[in-house]
């Protein structure tokens, strides 16, 4: 029986070998394929979110005319960012009638086909939400140039296909006729509205929340501590967050620095520190740099020395500043880069700017997270590799060290200790065991170097 033993082992060694050549024949190609899929759409996209010198704000194309009062939007569908509703002016007859499309891959605009159902299309609330797996934009409220009324009306548009519907569900917040939405944003496929102003009368502090699955609104029992309108909003980190809003002192519309945060699922609100900057007017976007999540407020208001291009993060820091303080702008992000080796980007388009006139200019963000400055990870060279000697050796192998490299190496120490000698003695002595580098947490979050301000 002895004798047949290595047999049975060299059977068994041919049979596991084969084994693993047959699966691995199967799964070869399957890796290959896998392997290009990403190609043509890594291709695209990297050439439409390079970002040239790093990490910046830039001047965009032109928007096909000036544009007030116009909300952005950015589709993740098609990747292309959207204007929607607003006016080229104030006055009457100037209200948009199409939704603008920017394509970061051929950096253009254009106007779609679509028309709005009619044209009270200034200070809508919009946001993308699901119904039955198809993503559209909604759009609520609004009023048309030149006039002292607001609609209650729902719309959805669909970029995909180019068409917009009308949703029989108005918004019960505008049941005066006078009302238009505050402050809005999109949590858990629900789309949110805070606040509201009453044209040339009053704010409100209600906050009305909209299911597309059912065309439902529901009123919550949570009220603003103080009414306000135009209000920089957005959903982070679990919450519904604001900073700054409008109020009305019987005259005109006044620029604050209240700061809230909303909890839909408890439907609770809370006060926090004041934004440092009273503003109004804009929209806060969400941006995320790897581990790092924030809720940026883009500048905006109107009382002097109002309107702004700084951007403040939550909760509260001088995060940086665009190129042309502005109000009333379409503004939004593409919710930036969750991992390392990739691009984020805001984009802004049109508002009043410093002179009250309108503007037609775009800005782009560019948001570059580069790789790690150094990798963790266990890879030791050839030259680190133990062994098998006949004659009994001392033998100690050497600590791994991450260099400063992405990649690191396994290097000899050049400690006595780290060093392999051959020593004549009677037994072995037990190899020593490598000792790992701690891993190194990420680095953080780049931020915006401020240029000076205009």
């Amino acid at each position: 029986m002895r004798k047949k033993q290595p047999l049975l082992i060299e059977r068994k060694v041919h049979s596991n070998a084969k084994a693993y050549l047959i699966r691995g024949a199967f799964y070869l190609p399957l890796l290959v394929a896998v392997c290009m899929i990403p190609f043509p759409l890594s291709l695209q996209q990297a050439h439409a979110q390079a970002c040239p010198g790093g990490q910046h704000w830039s001047p965009g194309p032109d928007m096909p005319s000036t544009g007030v009062r116009m909300v952005g939007v950015y589709f993740s569908t098609n990747g292309k960012f959207y204007a929607v509703g607003g006016r080229s002016m104030d006055g009457v007859g100037n209200d948009f009638a199409h939704p603008f499309e920017y394509d970061p891959a051929s950096n253009s605009w254009a106007i779609k086909s679509a028309t709005f159902p009619d044209n009270q299309v200034s200070d809508m609330a919009c946001g993308v939400l699901y119904d039955s797996g198809t993503r559209y934009i909604y759009c609520v409220g609004g009023s048309a140039g030149g006039q002292t009324t607001a609609t209650a009306r729902v719309f959805r548009y669909n970029p995909i296909t180019d068409t917009i519907e009308t949703i029989n569900s108005p918004w019960p917040g505008d049941s005066d006729g006078i009302t238009l939405p505050g402050g809005f944003a999109v949590f858990n496929n629900k789309l949110y509205i805070l606040g509201g102003f009453r044209i040339n009368t009053a704010m409100t502090n209600q906050i009305w929340e909209f299911t597309p699955t059912t065309n439902v609104w529901l009123q919550k029992s949570a009220v603003l501590p103080v009414a306000r309108g135009y209000i920089p909003a957005t959903s982070f980190n679990g919450y519904i967050y604001t900073g700054g809003g409008s109020a009305w002192n019987g005259t005109t519309l006044v620029d604050t620095n209240n700061s809230f945060r909303y909890d839909p699922v408890a439907d609770s609100i809370s006060t926090i520190a004041n934004i440092p900057r009273a503003t109004g007017e804009t929209r806060a976007v969400y941006l995320v740099s790897v581990v790092y999540p924030e809720m940026l407020v883009m500048g905006g208001g109107q009382t002097p020395p109002n309107p702004s291009n700084e951007i403040y993060g939550c909760c509260w820091y001088l995060d940086g500043y665009f190129l042309t303080p502005r109000r009333n702008f379409a503004v939004d992000s593409d919710g930036g880069c969750p991992y390392y080796y990739c691009t984020g980007h805001i984009w802004l388009a049109g508002g009043y700017g410093s002179d009250g006139k309108p503007l037609r200019s775009m800005e782009i963000y560019c948001q570059q997270i580069p790789t790690p400055s150094a990798t963790a990870t266990h890879t030791p060279t050839p030259t680190a590799t133990a062994t098998f000697t006949p004659t009994p050796t001392a033998t100690s192998t050497p600590t791994l060290t991450p260099p400063p490299s992405p990649t690191p190496t396994a290097t000899h120490s050049p400690a006595p200790t780290a060093t392999a000698t051959a020593t004549e003695t009677p037994t072995p002595t037990p190899t020593a065991r490598p000792t790992l580098t701690p891993r190194r947490l990420p680095t953080p979050r780049l931020r915006i170097t401020p240029p000076p301000r205009p």
